[in-house]
């Protein structure tokens, strides 16, 4: 990508700027108004579109009446959202239609990622399903390197290749429909950087770079970040590129006032809102008489105020209406604008075949794995739309910082040229995190867990994963992922493990017993991943437990054992996340067969199947879970007995209180959205009610009930530390339980438990 750089003499330390667009409906449109008309032999207009986040929606309503009144643009320079808006425009798209692209836009899902995870692989999903925040940290040349933004940014870039998807083909932004230019930052000297050649896409996404937020984008000249520090208003950059005549759209905020500007973050918020209002005025002090400057009085909506999109539209409709008598002299006969209008909107529909695909850049990632993955191949028809849902299933690869592309050669044959950025944190990463469960009746567990891997050892992707966790379940261990073929479908796992739980032993709803297990062995697991929502396991398993009781009296057999066997497993994932989803399904079926012929020192098997659904209902979400397990007429050790209780198994009891060879338990649970934490990412607040039946068979404590039925209350929500709920059960067993958990789960219960739906 090339830049054109010039310096400002205004230094802001931050912006006001665009966050994103977001979603909406408009109002009607007023009536046509007969404006007066000018005569061809025109100047050449120059628009230029203000950043201001979700205020920005406003732009969409100024071009709405610009088109009413037959104001031709000649060219377009924009900044943040006026850079986003600004480039739909110049690239073809008319005003009714970019209103109703932001209104489709699912901003949860592009900012937040939730729409990226069923996107994922298989095995990505399982070896990441118990984290309960995404916050990743990397290791590169013996340094902790953090990423460059708290959001992830792969489903903006998606969604703005799709937006101006056949304008992409243009390395020249003066070869659009409208010539155009965006506006960024350069982070290392605190110049204005003017994006006129290269990727759209690319340029649309370094101007709207908050620092901080959005990592930015890496060149090897720059470091670019959000436009609105330098310019939020490019008067000066309309001028140079075509304009005679300029029309600014400002979004204009009310003066701040006293009673909000009490605390640290209300001044320093408004500090920013100074200095970005410093550099806008020194670019409307620029303006003449022959200049139309549109002021949209944006009220008390705010640049995070996404859901007041829809507000902002008549807001700019009017506001441009009420500078019509300053427009008429600009707009030019019916004729003239519809042919200006047919030259714009001109179908840009490429009839050609790819010859090649190609994958550059690329030093840690093979690109046999890209192609294996690849839908769009060589011979197929240039479809910009398929190509750019190509980038974004590669973006989910999560190898990824952002995904580029290029079509280059002949036009009739060209070339797809793929440019993937690796991570620039890797290739070794470290996750952390931590679970916290608390009942009324007396559990209390907490533990602590990290995580690392180093992705891409060898061209076939072996990853090496290492797992620490400490608390009241202590955890060691490492594993070697390795798969057999370029595409990842087969692959084996050797794994070696310790661990240390404990465990109570419960009589009528009281503690009798605590127990330490402690765990040492390995698995060699084989496997298929079918497709990106299900993978196939099976393998060995072996196991030196020791069963020691703690305090209490003995329940259970004491002493070490050797369990050895086959094991299997299938799962299913299809959920937007991993905890408190929304849409979205999941199933996890596990086998064991222990067998003295291969180690172990007593013969037994079991079977435990767990499926959950997520289904959307409006604003509230529905929860189905269903759960079984089974010991097949075996004798299972005391200790290897089904754990039922808690949170997702059954909330009246409390975590593990039922020990059971087989049981079964059914639930539907209704969760009615509360509030918004942070809706662009997810993050809501939800209160629950839970109905829940189940049955235990064969009970450590000699009981056999009776279908028990049972419900909870609840409040629940995703926050940026992980899934938090608080909630209250009973049964018709008359017992009950409070409790409040945080983070991962805590406890080896039930499938369920472990993190189906919780």
């Amino acid at each position: 990508m090339l830049f054109k750089t010039t310096r400002t003499g205004l230094a802001a330390l931050a912006a006001g700027c665009l966050f994103t667009c977001a979603t909406g409906l408009a109002a009607d449109p007023e009536p046509a108004q007969p404006y007066a008309v000018a005569t061809s032999d025109r100047p050449r207009i120059g628009l230029v579109l203000a950043g201001g986040g979700a205020k920005g929606g406003a732009h969409v309503g100024v071009l709405k009446v610009l088109e009413e009144m037959r104001v031709p643009i000649d060219c377009i320079a924009g900044t943040s959202m006026g850079a986003l808006v600004g480039a739909g425009y110049a690239s073809g798209i008319p005003a009714n239609a970019l209103q109703e692209f932001l209104v489709e836009i699912d901003w949860k899902s592009v900012v937040g990622g939730l729409g990226q995870r069923d996107l994922q692989p298989i095995e990505q999903k399982r070896a990441g399903v118990t984290y309960s925040n995404n916050f990743e940290l990397g290791l590169k040349d013996k340094r902790v390197v953090v990423p460059g933004g708290i959001v992830n940014t792969s489903g903006i870039e998606d969604l703005l290749r799709t937006y101006v998807a056949r304008a992409r083909m243009q390395s020249s932004f003066d070869r659009l429909p409208i010539p155009f230019r965006a506006v960024a930052t350069d982070m290392i000297t605190g110049e204005m950087v003017v994006l006129d050649k290269g990727d759209l896409a690319t340029a649309m996404r370094a101007s709207m770079a908050i620092p901080g937020a959005f990592a930015p984008v890496v060149t090897d000249e720059y470091i670019l970040a959000d436009g609105g520090m330098v310019r939020n208003i490019p008067v000066d950059v309309a001028r140079e590129l075509c304009a005679d005549v300029v029309i600014v759209v400002n979004l204009v905020e009310p003066s701040a006032q006293r009673e909000k500007l009490q605390s640290a973050t209300q001044l320093l918020s408004r500090s920013t809102d100074v200095m970005l209002q410093a550099n806008e005025t020194l670019q409307l002090r620029t303006l003449t008489e022959r200049d139309v400057r549109i002021d949209v009085a944006m009220g008390d909506i705010g640049t995070a105020d996404f859901e007041r999109v829809p507000d902002t539209i008549p807001l700019g409709e009017a506001a441009t209406r009420a500078a019509a008598d300053r427009l008429a002299r600009l707009a030019v006969p019916e004729p003239e604008y519809l042919a200006w209008r047919q030259k714009v909107t001109a179908s840009q529909v490429i009839e050609a075949r790819l010859a090649d695909v190609r994958y550059e850049g690329l030093e840690r990632v093979n690109p046999a794995y890209l192609e294996q993955q690849a839908q769009v191949r060589p011979g197929d028809t240039v479809d910009t739309a398929e190509i750019s849902a190509e980038a974004q299933r590669m973006s989910a690869l999560q190898e990824f910082e952002s995904v580029e592309y290029r079509l280059v050669g002949d036009p009739a044959h060209p070339t797809l040229v793929w440019l993937p950025k690796e991570k620039q944190v890797g290739p070794d990463y470290l996750k952390f995190d931590l679970g916290m469960y608390a009942s009324e009746g007396g559990d209390i567990a907490f533990a602590l867990y990290a995580k690392h891997h180093r992705a891409w050892l060898n061209t076939l992707g072996a990853e090496w994963r290492n797992e620490v966790q400490l608390g009241s379940e202590n955890l060691l261990a490492t594993s070697l992922y390795q798969p057999l073929d370029a595409s990842h479908r087969f692959f084996v796992e050797p794994r070696l493990m310790w661990s240390r739980n404990w465990e109570y032993v419960f009589l009528d709803g009281e503690r009798l017993a605590r127990y330490r297990l402690s765990d040492f062995g390995g698995s060699l697991d084989t496997g298929i991943n079918l497709n990106n929502r299900s993978q196939l396991r099976v393998g060995y398993l072996y196991t030196r437990r020791d069963v020691d009781v703690n305090t209490g009296s003995p329940l259970m057999p004491e002493g070490e054992r050797d369990d050895a066997g086959l094991s299997a497993s299938f799962t299913f994932d299809s959920r937007d996340t991993p905890f408190n989803a929304t849409r979205g399904g999941a199933a996890a079926l596990e086998y064991f067969r222990s067998d003295d012929s291969l180690g172990a020192d007593s013969d037994w098997e079991r079977i435990e199947l767990g499926l959950g659904l997520a289904l959307p209902v409006r604003n509230d979400v529905i929860w189905m879970t269903l759960a079984g397990g089974s010991n097949l007429d075996s004798d299972l050790p005391a200790d290897r007995t089904f754990r039922i209780g808690g949170p997702g198994s059954f909330p009246g009891f409390e975590l593990g209180e039922l020990r059971s060879d087989e049981y079964w338990t059914a639930s539907g649970s209704y969760l009615w959205k509360i509030k918004d934490i942070l809706s662009i990412r997810g993050q809501a607040l939800y209160a629950g009610l839970r109905l829940q039946a189940g049955q235990t068979y064969e009970r450590l404590d000699q009981i056999d009930e009776d279908t028990m039925y049972g419900g909870s209350v609840y409040v629940t929500g995703r926050t940026m530390v992980g899934p938090l709920t608080v909630g209250v059960g009973a049964t018709s067993t008359d017992s009950y339980s409070v409790w409040l958990a945080i983070g991962r789960p805590i406890g080896h219960g039930t499938i369920l438990e472990r993190g189906i739906f919780r």
